[in-house]
């Protein structure tokens, strides 16, 4: 008998995220499509937000499909359906800056998850050690970076258009000591003056410390430093400018510290999924934990002419990954809060869809607050009051 992941909204994103949705014919036209290689984003039964792909060639054979009843959305497998919401493109995506640059160009949304990348390079590229898996688009020299000016403007339409309340800063990578976060500090000082929003940066790791303080003081809110793979050879191997320039241990050293500095559950680091054995990944989920770090684990799929080639997945392999995941941020007392809500991957809180634990009492009330905008405009204020502290902290040492 065929298998139905209907019934559990985790099991469900994660098995999209794999196989991805057909569109039922009379809704292809539909403007929620977006560019190709977008995805459609939806909103499942719970709240789970998910970017399922659509239109590319492996999703042709996907058991879902997505159709419209009524007025309501269902996705259907051939031995049920449940209904879920469309998350429609933001409308501030059609815009364009002071200077002509398309809002979409400067921004990426996938749900409530806001990526601006206000320069994108990577210097591993012209030193051909980029990673094996990048399909980021980093390989292209970018004419100019956009100002500070331009980013306001998008961060504006953003947060007036109640996108998201959180903005995620990304730089591309260069040789620089600081891992990109000095190019980042005016973005990240003039959205934290104008705006009531919280912050998350992703750079690399720097060569010293005081960078990671810096970080920190000048405003940001979250620190991600990816470490995409954590068996040592494969990471040298999928990933030879990382080893090259930064190394594994570095990064390792930077997340520890990081963890030091910032709130508990804002320091987080990519583990790719597929791009090493489970075993190995689950590994790597009980290491970072046991600094304080949160594990995201956002799942490999080959590109259309990729060099790297692995096995296809299936969520019988990955839901235990997940389950694992879950279990170890709540051994460690590690806070989910922060890194949620995000549509490309399955994150720590969502992983208790996957074991059938329910909340009660405070911890769930405290859960279902912080996913709300007064909830993360509460985190934002405890945040600014506690940078504050330390940052004077600092100074009187």
């Amino acid at each position: 008998m065929k298998k139905s992941y209907l019934n559990n909204p985790g099991t469900l994103k994660i098995d999209l995220m794999l196989r991805g949705i057909r569109i039922a014919r009379a809704e292809e036209s539909l403007s929620f499509l977006g560019r190709a290689g977008e995805g459609v984003d939806i909103v499942l039964p719970g709240g789970s937000p998910v970017n399922v792909p659509c239109g590319e060639e492996f999703t042709k054979d996907s058991p879902y499909v997505l159709t419209k009843k009524g007025e309501s959305w269902v996705i259907s497998d051939g031995t049920g359906e449940v209904e879920v919401r469309i998350v429609k493109r933001p409308e501030f995506l059609s815009k364009t800056t002071h200077q002509g640059t398309p809002y979409s160009e400067i921004a990426t949304v996938h749900g409530s998850y806001v990526l601006i990348v206000p320069k994108r390079e990577c210097v591993f590229f012209e030193k051909k050690v980029e990673c094996s898996y990048c399909a980021g688009g980093y390989d292209r020299r970018p004419e100019r970076a956009y100002t500070v000016e331009e980013v306001l403007e998008v961060v504006a339409s953003v947060l007036e258009e109640g996108v998201s309340e959180i903005i995620y800063l990304s730089t591309g990578f260069t040789e620089d000591e600081d891992g990109g976060i000095g190019f980042l500090m005016p973005y990240i000082e003039a959205i934290k003056k104008r705006f009531n929003c919280l912050v998350a940066v992703e750079a690399l790791p720097p060569k010293e410390n005081h960078w990671i303080d810096q970080t920190y003081a000048v405003g940001a809110d979250a620190l991600l430093y990816n470490l995409e793979i954590f068996d040592e050879e494969l990471f040298e191997a999928i990933c030879p400018g990382r080893a090259r320039f930064i190394g594994r241990k570095r990064y390792i050293e930077a997340l520890r510290y990081a963890s030091s500095i910032f709130p508990n559950g804002t320091v987080a680091s990519h583990l790719i999924v597929g791009l090493e054995p489970p075993g190995s990944t689950c590994m790597g989920i009980d290491f970072l934990t046991e600094m304080g770090v949160v594990p995201i684990l956002p799942i490999y799929r080959p590109r259309p002419g990729g060099a790297l080639r692995i096995e296809p997945l299936n969520a019988e392999v990955i839901i235990p990954i997940y389950i694992h995941l879950y279990r170890a941020v709540k051994k460690r007392k590690i806070n989910m809060n922060w890194m949620r809500d995000i549509s490309i991957v399955t994150t720590p809180i969502e992983g208790r869809l996957l074991t059938g634990e329910k909340t009660s009492g405070l911890s769930g009330l405290i859960e279902r607050f912080y996913g709300t905008r007064l909830g993360l405009k509460t985190a934002w204020g405890l945040s600014t009051l506690r940078r504050k502290l330390r940052v004077r902290e600092v100074k009187e040492d």
